[in-house]
């Protein structure tokens, strides 16, 4: 041993060198070579959330591996979850090598790429990326809620551009982020429904958004409002997974119950709408939301509500936000953006107590969901195209780091 060492110290400069190149060269090789133990598979490590399982699966699938949906394990409220320098003793390792925060999921076992979308999944996406030492591609839709290098790609919005930009200009040009003008949503154009009488479906948010609106309740009463003098047929109200609990019994009390319980007018041609729905993913046993959507010939979202936007515009379908015209900050900038395309236009039906803002000079077709001005015909929003990029870029990504 002490011989060994010896001719160690006694090396030449130069050959010291050689030797010190070729100690950092070996872990490079070894980790090319260990990724061939990772499963050629992507795994979505999901929350069951109605909304973001139709994005991931969408970038699942356009991966081309076989694709298999984990679900987390949920996790109390860790504070700093970004600091993640102590992030193994968090999770802590099991003498199985069992993952703390995916179910059926063992470190022996470990995907190529791991996708999420939800702050319920990302300490799994953490977890998987910590336990295989960053070889796992780890994937997140949106701006997660840690330090934004911890993976290895994002996908953003233009409105997550703006969020950064207005931190700091470089902010916004990240290595690891590909943007696009909506959310992925993993959907495509449908056959628009026909029906003599149109069916609505409206569709709640959160009831906040932080770049520049908070849902109130006379947001609901203009909803309503507005909806009580359209002649419809059909109305499904969508309740977000994770709505305001005070929101929730605001929309109970001051829309649903006002809805079903509309005084009918004798001297009114209009039929009362009877066929009222409410459907809450807060609450298991739902249908799914691209069938609830599809039923539609429109929707009425409200501005928090930006994944569903993005939904039912992939589906080209006409989509009408709700409190429009109360958002500010980058939220303003971003729905001038996709109302100056055609994607959305602002509700505002025909008839309602607010329909002294109707300009004089509307020449054209009124449109009575939104009859403020003239409209140029709407515009298509090519969602697969955006789904492609985003793949490439992930592939791209997954070469580079493991090059």
């Amino acid at each position: 041993m002490s011989t060994t060492l010896g001719n160690l110290l006694r090396l030449p400069v130069r050959a010291a060198r050689v030797h010190r190149r070729w100690i950092t060269i070996i872990p490079k090789r070894t980790r090319v070579e260990r990724h061939s133990s990772l499963l050629p598979e992507t795994w979505i490590i999901s929350d069951d959330n109605a909304i973001t399982n139709y994005s991931t699966a969408g970038v699942a699938h356009a991966l081309g591996l076989p694709v298999e949906t984990k679900r987390v394990i949920p996790q109390p409220t860790i504070p700093l979850i970004g600091q993640l320098s102590g992030l193994r003793s968090l999770f802590g390792e099991s003498s199985n090598g069992k993952l703390s925060c995916v179910e059926d999921a063992y470190s022996d076992s470990m995907p190529r790429f791991a996708i999420a979308a939800t702050r319920q999944a990302l300490p799994g996406l953490l977890e998987i990326r910590k336990r295989t030492d960053g070889r796992t591609m780890t994937v997140y839709l949106g701006l997660p809620d840690t330090k934004l290098s911890n993976v290895d790609a994002l996908l953003i919005t233009r409105l997550d551009q703006m969020k950064l930009r207005s931190i700091g200009p470089g902010r916004a040009n990240l290595e690891n982020a590909i943007s696009t003008l909506l959310p992925i949503s993993g959907l495509s154009p449908i056959t628009p429904v026909s029906a003599q009488d149109p069916s609505v479906v409206i569709c709640i948010g959160t009831g906040f958004e932080p770049s520049g609106f908070r849902l109130l309740t006379t947001d609901y009463d203009r909803i309503v409002d507005g909806i009580l003098h359209l002649p419809l047929s059909r109305i499904r109200i969508v309740m977000d997974p994770e709505p305001n609990r005070g929101m929730r019994t605001a929309l109970e009390s001051r829309v649903i119950k006002r809805i079903r319980e509309q005084p009918v007018d004798p001297n009114s041609t209009r039929k009362p709408v009877t066929d009222v729905e409410v459907i809450d993913y807060a609450v298991g046993g739902q249908p799914p939301l691209a069938e609830v959507l599809a039923s539609a010939t429109h929707v009425i979202a409200t501005a928090d509500n930006i994944p569903v936007v993005s939904m039912a515009v992939s589906m080209g379908l006409p989509v009408y936000i709700a409190g429009m015209e109360r958002v500010s900050n980058e939220l303003r900038s971003y729905y001038h953006m996709l109302d100056g395309r055609n994607l959305v236009r602002r509700f505002y039906p025909q008839n309602s107590r607010y329909s002294y803002m109707l300009a004089p000079d509307i020449t054209g077709k009124i449109d009575e969901f939104s009859a403020i001005r003239d409209h140029d015909p709407w515009g298509t929003y090519d969602a697969q195209q955006d789904l492609s990029d985003a793949a490439e870029f992930i592939k791209e990504r997954y070469i580079e780091i493991n090059s």
